[in-house]
């Protein structure tokens, strides 16, 4: 689920994820365990990825989060595809429903010391372009 949740809302939450590198080590320098128990801090941090590799999967980490000058958030379609009615009226309603969500997630962040931007609406590629 976490890898979907991922691609969805790549750039708004990719670097918050991945930045913090036991989250996501780009690669690791030992084997996994293969029993219970064998694990300990310094067999983690001796399999964590070492500062040069850990500096590069930060670095592209941060170049994959941001967002293009002109980006195009979900719902915003400049290109109009379809004419016939019934398509028209549904983007207009799924339009409607991103402002309620976005609307929803504002308010409940008025009341949060650390705002939850994450799957809002108004911030969410319209797609994704690696």
């Amino acid at each position: 689920h976490t890898m979907l949740l991922i691609s969805v809302c790549l750039p708004v939450f990719q670097y918050d994820w991945f930045a913090w590198v036991p989250n996501s080590p780009s690669t690791m320098r030992k084997p996994p365990p293969t029993q219970k128990g064998q694990v300990d801090m310094k067999y983690i941090m001796e399999s964590l990825p070492d500062r040069g590799r850990a500096s590069w999967h930060l670095g592209a980490v941060w170049a994959l989060s941001q967002f293009q000058d002109e980006e195009l958030f979900l719902g915003v379609y400049p290109d109009n595809y379809f004419t016939d009615q019934p398509a028209l009226e549904a983007t207009k309603t799924f339009r409607e429903k991103l402002v309620e969500v976005t609307n929803i997630i504002k308010s409940r962040n008025e009341k949060l010391k650390l705002p939850y931007w994450y799957l809002s609406p108004d911030r969410i590629p319209n797609s994704v372009a690696i």
